[in-house]
Formats: structure tokens, sequence, C-alpha cells
């Protein structure tokens, strides 16, 4: 049979797209209940004994949460009611805040203060109000980047110097992308010095989301909730934050009606340096390098997370859930 310059280029791109997706089916090599683990290193961490807990329901969306070491409880935003609520275990869930700004990610400060990225709001704040007797009075941080106003703040991290990395995509807006009271024609990553500086890091992500620094803080990391491209993104930092160089930690095919979620939440164990991510059908573990190494299958579309003190627990905002996993020691 004669080989055509047509037929040899199809064979040609047959062989390498099979060859890809051979390389790309990555296959467990534990599977057990809700665990999948694909490199051993997870088990440093993951107990695959551990059933998920439901902890409380009938929220609208949970978002956001974050672990007081002071007092031992979680905060945690449903962002459709405006509310924060407080999760301690053998006490179960209180409201915290009746007025949050419409707040999603929830973080502490240097000063154990409570900072709010209020996403339809569109500004980051602190609350002007001990932990122990919270107040709905704020105290604005940033609202614009260079006199148009941010999109909907979204999810942030501090760095040990209390310089807040933060997220910006069109969430808090009715029509996201398309929405007329957008002002910036981009949705960018962002850090906001201690002396009040906002820095603009990235514009190139449609959806940036979850955020999180590595253990040295020498690398940043990302989640891109695109529908298109849904991924998870490195960013190489200097010293005062600014960015070296950006590279794709991990790419997921584009979502399909059986996706059940996008890159989301993100957080480091700070003991193993493993990186835990909410993604399509519940958690994600990455090495620092981008190595697959378990996903955890949950019940609920999963948002965000948030580790206890001891690092032996994680919380999970499931959509209308609020659920929790124990890890190893």
């Amino acid at each position: 049979m004669k080989i055509t310059k047509s037929l040899a280029f199809s064979l040609f791109l047959v062989i390498t797209l099979s060859v890809y997706a051979e390389q790309h089916e990555v296959k467990p090599l534990i599977k057990q209940g809700p665990y999948e683990i694909y490199n051993k290193k997870a088990l440093q961490v993951l107990d695959l004994d551990a059933t998920i807990e439901t902890l409380a329901s009938g929220f609208d969306w949970l978002e956001g949460p974050v672990w007081v070491n002071d007092g031992q409880y979680l905060l945690f935003s449903d962002i459709p009611t405006h509310r924060v609520y407080r999760y301690q275990e053998g006490e179960g869930v209180q409201l915290y805040l009746a007025h949050s700004g419409y707040s999603n990610g929830l973080l502490l400060n240097q000063q154990n203060e409570l900072v709010l990225l209020q996403s339809r709001s569109r500004q980051v704040v602190k609350m002007v109000a001990p932990l122990t007797s919270a107040k709905a009075n704020y105290q604005q941080l940033v609202s614009q980047y260079k006199g148009q106003r941010l999109n909907s703040p979204n999810d942030g991290v501090f760095n040990r110097q209390g310089q807040l990395f933060f997220t910006d995509p069109p969430y808090g807006l009715a029509k996201q992308l398309d929405d007329p009271a957008k002002e910036l024609n981009f949705q960018g990553v962002y850090s906001l010095t201690t002396t009040g500086q906002l820095q603009l890091l990235d514009k190139t992500l449609i959806y940036p989301n979850g955020i999180a620094l590595s253990k040295d803080e020498s690398t940043l990391y990302v989640a891109a909730s695109n529908p298109q491209k849904p991924a998870w993104y490195q960013y190489k930092l200097h010293k005062d934050g600014t960015v070296i160089n950006k590279t794709l930690l991990y790419q997921l095919p584009a979502v399909t009606s059986d996706s059940h979620g996008l890159p989301d939440g993100l957080k480091i164990h700070a003991a193993s340096g493993i990186i835990f991510a909410t993604g399509p059908n519940g958690l994600w573990l990455f090495d620092e390098q981008g190595t697959l190494l378990a996903r955890v299958r949950l019940p609920h579309i999963s948002a965000n997370l948030a580790f206890n003190a001891q690092q032996n627990r994680v919380y999970i905002t499931a959509h209308q859930h609020l659920l929790a996993l124990s890890l190893k020691n």
C-alpha cells in the first residue's frame, strides 16, 4: 500500500495521541473506599480506614474555612447568606457573623485578626473586633487596582512577613466575565504588601481561585477554575514576593457533565509539604513538583479546606455541607 503524506501524517497523529493517552492514563496503586493512591508518599498523611464525616448540613454555598488555634475552632463562610459560622468539636455549629459582606476566603493575620475577602462587596477587609467578640465592623485593606474596582476577592494566604497573596476572579459578579459592573479587563493574582502596596503578579488566568504557599515560601500555587483549561500553576518568587517565573503544575482535561467540580481551594500540609487541593470529585494530593499522589472521592462538590492545628484533621467546605477527614499524626 502506498503511504501518502496525508496518510503518514494521520498515522503519526494516531500514534502520538495513543502514546499521550497511555502516558496520562494514571492508574492507582491502591484503591480502597474513597481513596485512590497513586504514590505511596500519600500514605504519610492518609489513613485509609478513616471515613468521610458530615459535620453539618443545610447551608447555601460554603467556602473559605480557617482554623483558629486560640480556641480550637473552625470559621467558614456561607457566601449567599453573607454569614460566617463557627464549628467546634463537641459543640457543633454556631453563627459567628450575621453580616460578613459576602465573605469568601477567611484568614488570620499576624496580629490574630480576622481578614475577610468579601466577594460581592469586592474588597479585602479586616474585622475590627477581637475574635472572641466578633462584630461586623470592618476596616478596608484594599478595594481597587489603579483606580478600578477589584472583581471579587476570593481566596488568600499570608507569608511569614505579613504579605497577603490573593486571587480576584469574577465569581461575585452576577454575570461574571460579562458583568457590566466589571471594571478590570482581567482577573488578577495579587500581593498586598505590609505597607499597603497592591502588586499585580499575573493577569493571564481567567478564573484564578485557590492559593497557597510552599513551606519555604519560595513557591506560590494557584488553582485555575477555567472549565476549558482547569489546572494548577506554580510561581517561583523572589524574597520580596514578586514573580520569577510561572509554570504549569498539573493540567486536567476540559470539564464534562461528570466532572463534579473544578480546581478550587489549596492548602499545604505543613509537616509533609504535600499539597491538598479541592477539585473534580473531591480532594487531590500532589507533591511540590506536581506529581499526583492520591485522590479522595467526596460525596459533594468540594470548594475549600483547612487543617486543624495538629494537622491531623482536614475540614472541607462542600456545597451545603461541612465535611471532615482524619489524617495520620
